[in-house]
């Protein structure tokens, strides 16, 4: 995710790749993520934040999110990664923790 660490309300990109762990060595190709996409959830309800990865340089793939501040003052959100890899349905889920944005003189 940059930035790191991700603040609300502003864009931030997140970026996601599969590597095969099968091989030994792993093979330096990562593995196209079909139907990729990432979504978010956190303990409250905040609306819906489903993004569609898109091929980026180098095998990654990516979106670009914003996500709010909880008004309860928790910044603890779940990604949740899921797309089929090598004919398999994959699913991933990764914590992240908000930053409060930065407030602006007279704001």
């Amino acid at each position: 995710i940059a930035p790191h660490p991700p603040v609300a309300f502003q864009k931030m990109r997140v970026r996601v790749r599969a590597d095969s762990a099968s091989r030994l060595p792993p093979s330096p190709f990562p593995l196209p993520i079909e139907g990729g996409k990432v979504s978010f959830e956190m303990t409250m309800p905040m609306g819906d934040h489903r993004y569609a990865l898109v091929a980026g340089t180098d095998g990654w793939q990516e979106a670009e999110v914003v996500l709010p501040f909880c008004k309860s003052g928790n910044p603890r959100w779940f990604a949740i990664v899921e797309g089929t890899v090598a004919g398999t349905p994959r699913r991933a889920r990764f914590r992240l923790d908000l930053t409060r944005p930065s407030s602006t003189p007279g704001s």
